[in-house]
């Protein structure tokens, strides 16, 4: 018999979020993408929000570039965040750290009432419905792209935006 022992406290799950409202955008929402640095994090999600702009109605859409895929925003850049914006995708989550740091970002913008949700590669669908559970938000609504996205050239990431903006609504 092999014994393993596992040196982690299990993390307890956080009281329930309560999502912000989706029904009720303003005329032209601002749209704030967060971008963790991923290779093509940027692109991808700059070529997802060009796919809402016409069905959403989307105004300004604005780029926010994380120092690091590794680290959550921080509360009060979260809070200048929602103060500007309608909506917000977070991403590149195309590894476990980084899908836990952008889906971690994009709850964080929930509690302070703007609609976000986060961009993730399809490998890392359950590792993201397992820490959405920890994090109060089980079942959160993702959008997700084929993995890799860093080797794609722009056609294809074109393509994989087109096919996911449906799912971002």
């Amino acid at each position: 018999m092999i014994e393993v022992l596992v040196p982690v406290k299990p993390t307890e799950v956080a009281a329930p979020v309560v999502l912000a409202p989706r029904d009720a955008l303003p005329e032209h929402p601002r749209l704030t993408l967060i971008s963790n640095g991923k290779p093509k994090a940027r692109e991808i999600l700059e070529l997802l929000a060009e796919e809402l702009r016409e069905p959403l109605g989307l105004g300004e859409i604005e780029v926010v570039a994380k120092p690091a895929a590794s680290v959550t925003l921080p509360p009060e850049q979260a809070q200048e965040i929602a103060d500007r914006s309608d909506l917000v995708i977070t991403g590149l989550g195309d590894c476990g750290a980084c899908s836990a740091c952008s889906l971690h970002d994009a709850v964080q913008l929930e509690r302070l009432g703007v609609p976000a949700t986060v961009l993730i590669t399809e490998v890392f669908t359950q590792t993201i419905a397992r820490f959405a559970g920890t994090l109060g938000v089980p079942g959160y609504p993702t959008v997700v792209v084929p993995h890799p996205v860093s080797s794609r050239d722009l056609d294809r990431l074109r393509r994989m935006a087109a096919h996911a903006a449906p799912t971002a609504r």
